[in-house]
């Protein structure tokens, strides 16, 4: 992928994608991480979570204030610190995550309360599309738990689900 979300050049055609922030995906990370590290009791330093999901233990930090915040991370300072998670992994939504670190979420801007910079702005049909998508979207993100992705985690780890061929062929 190319800065801006684009993505290499197929034949003649170049695909953009809706894409997720890297402060979202870094936080599903660091709670699928947590969620893994759960049996343990212990607290789990944010140097390790960073380590194990190659995360800028600068830009983890961030995230995991805002899950704090969120109350969906226990956090604690000095020797011996670390966080957990602040409730089972199956009661926490990529809903919540996702409203913690980016707010609520819209596929375009037409979509947003606050920008009214579309010329059609609410008259226009693909607005309603973009409704339907945003609606997917949240669907997915409000039915998928954080014990759903640890378990994905543990079910793939070291394969490789989909080669980058593959996926690229899924969007063309």
């Amino acid at each position: 992928m190319t800065p801006g979300g684009r993505v290499p050049t197929l034949g003649r055609r170049s695909l953009t994608m809706l894409k997720i922030s890297q402060k979202l995906e870094y936080a599903m990370r660091a709670m699928i991480e947590l969620s893994l590290r759960r049996e343990s009791g212990s607290l789990v330093p944010a140097r390790e979570i960073a380590s194990a999901q190659q995360i800028p233990v600068r830009f983890l930090e961030q995230q995991l204030g805002a899950l704090h915040k969120a109350g969906l991370v226990e956090s604690f300072r000095g020797a011996g610190g670390g966080c957990r998670l602040a409730k089972d992994p199956a009661e926490i939504t990529v809903a919540q995550i996702a409203d913690a670190i980016e707010g609520q979420l819209f596929p375009m801007f037409c979509l947003e309360p606050t920008d009214h910079t579309c010329f059609a702005d609410s008259r226009c049909g693909l607005q309603g599309f973009w409704g339907d998508v945003a609606r997917a979207i949240q669907g997915v993100f409000e039915r998928t738990t954080v014990a759903d992705l640890a378990e994905r985690h543990q079910r793939t780890a070291g394969a490789t689900v989909f080669t980058s061929e593959q996926l690229l062929s899924r969007l063309t």
